[in-house]
């Protein structure tokens, strides 16, 4: 007579080794199935072309930043024109002299991270600005003897100095004294070394990019599209 317990044993192993067999069998399966959808998937992600849906629209990842870019560049142009208009800069642009300029169409940008300006820098190319970048002060000054520039911006630590915007505005003074120098960088720079940048030339040093803009000479520029 067969033992039951044995029987049960058996009946578990062989249970345990279909199983363990299965497994693979159903994922291989399971692969199979999605193999279309995973490719398209992957295939999106690599053309960039994941899509949103905003208002029942469907959008594609480029449109809906294009169309964010847009609506923060027209927020900053606002933003921009009122601080002109009532002429306050909250963050550290006080005793700056005001600039009486031309409206400017070339910009000389300094910055080792260009990267952190790029929507600021399209919203200057939406009014018609040309911007040339630079990386650092030995750059900017190259740039600067070759070309005319209506602006020169600048951050101000680089890996050169912590306060390398002040010394390059004392380059550009000592070369171009009516180029008008602005500093965009961190508030605590900002609120520590704005003395000391507006004695070096500066027309003014801010941390706000709306502010920024609102000390520009700028045309207003279309509407966005």
């Amino acid at each position: 007579m067969v033992d039951a317990n044995a029987m049960v044993d058996a009946l578990a192993k062989l249970i345990s080794a279909v199983a363990a067999l299965a497994w693979p069998l159903v994922l291989a399966a399971l692969l199979y199935k999605l193999y279309e959808p995973i490719r398209a998937l992957v295939e999106s992600g690599r053309n960039r072309k994941f899509t949103i849906k905003v208002a029942g629209n469907e959008l594609t990842m480029e449109e809906a930043s294009e169309q964010q870019r847009l609506i923060l560049s027209d927020l900053q142009a606002k933003l921009a024109e009122l601080e002109r208009n009532i002429r306050v800069d909250p963050v550290a642009t006080m005793d700056a002299p005001l600039v009486e300029a031309t409206t400017a169409k070339r910009i000389l940008w300094v910055d080792d991270n260009p990267r952190n300006n790029s929507f600021l820098v399209a919203s200057l190319e939406d009014r018609g600005v040309h911007v040339d970048t630079a990386l650092s002060t030995d750059q900017a000054m190259a740039a600067f003897r070759k070309k005319h520039y209506d602006i020169v911006l600048s951050d101000m630590g680089r890996p050169e100095g912590e306060k390398a915007g002040i010394d390059l505005t004392r380059q550009i003074k000592s070369i171009r004294p009516d180029t008008p120098v602005f500093i965009f960088c961190g508030s605590w720079a900002a609120r520590h070394w704005r003395k000391e940048a507006l004695e070096a030339g500066a027309s003014g040093i801010t941390s706000s990019g709306t502010s920024l803009l609102s000390l520009l000479p700028l045309d207003p520029g279309p509407p966005p599209r």
